[in-house]
């Protein structure tokens, strides 16, 4: 196996595959492989190689676990590597899959390419958050496009269902529509909360001032928009118009609210229903 990137998920998926199946062979690639003397220590790969020292002789599988600009890169590259062996596979874990796959269709070997993306994370970043038992439970989302071959999307999910996880096939065009909602916009939002409380804290009082009225609640719907400004600066970029669609969407949700809230008395109806019917829907989700 050869992964590209070891951070949160590609140090995840070393751990756990290591703790499965310790004889397996782990080749890790990084910009900087001297970066990578802790998980050389740790075990959990076999080798450490700068991108310039790119060989896939005897790789059964590649794994790119990077953002997603750099992944659509590292991507063509193996595809079209002369080292790449017909029945290898790679696969990525990237939040957006539509651009990624468009930008690698005329790749001669296109057909080894089978998208995923797991839903398992965290706003921590880098190997020293990576955990063997990340995928546990979790939802691996495999988008296959038409000239994938049953077999590697077969392995592909075999390998995720491995660690623990539990893997869906949709479109490439179905995921990012839907993780727009379920994950880039509640990005957006937090981030725009924090941005606001910052211009409150300018405008009214130092920084300091308002750090007593900032309770459990706000922290934990801001706790995303502490991930990797990299990351989701690709993210935005390359999911841009469900994003934004997503956006509009929940403008006009805030301002049929705001509607509500200047109509209303203390005994609306309205906005308790408007409350009680998102509470049931919430508490459904676990």
């Amino acid at each position: 196996m050869a992964i590209f990137g070891l951070g949160l998920l590609g140090g995840s998926l070393c751990k756990g595959l290591k703790k499965l199946n310790p004889g397996i062979h782990i080749s890790a690639y990084g910009r900087d492989p001297a970066r990578l003397g802790k998980v050389l220590r740790d075990r959990y790969v076999d080798e450490a190689r700068g991108y310039d020292e790119l060989s896939l002789a005897g790789i059964d599988l590649a794994v790119v676990a990077t953002p997603v600009q750099a992944s659509v890169g590292i991507i063509r590259r193996l595809l079209d590597h002369p080292e790449l062996e017909d029945d290898a596979v790679v696969t990525d874990v990237g939040s957006v899959k539509e651009k990624i796959i468009e930008s690698v269709l005329e790749c001669k070997r296109v057909r080894q390419f089978v998208g995923c993306h797991p839903m398992a994370g965290s706003e921590k970043t880098g190997y020293e958050f990576s955990s063997g038992a990340l995928f546990e439970g979790a939802s691996i989302i495999v988008t296959p496009h038409q000239c994938n071959r049953e077999t590697d999307i077969a392995r592909i999910q075999e390998l995720w269902e491995m660690l623990g996880a539990c893997t869906y096939i949709v479109s490439p065009e179905k995921h990012d529509k839907f993780v727009s909602y379920t994950s880039h916009l509640p990005h957006v939002v937090a981030s725009s909360l924090v941005s606001l409380l910052d211009d409150l804290s300018s405008d009214r009082a130092p920084s300091s001032g308002i750090g007593p009225f900032v309770g459990r609640g706000f922290l934990d719907v801001t706790r995303i928009s502490s991930g990797s400004p990299e990351m989701w600066r690709d993210i935005v970029v390359f999911n841009k118009a469900n994003i934004l669609d997503a956006i509009s969407r929940l403008i006009e949700k805030l301002n049929q609210l705001r509607g509500a809230m200047l109509d209303a008395d203390s005994e609306s109806r309205f906005l308790h229903d408007y409350f009680q019917h998102v509470k049931n829907i919430r508490d459904t989700l676990g």
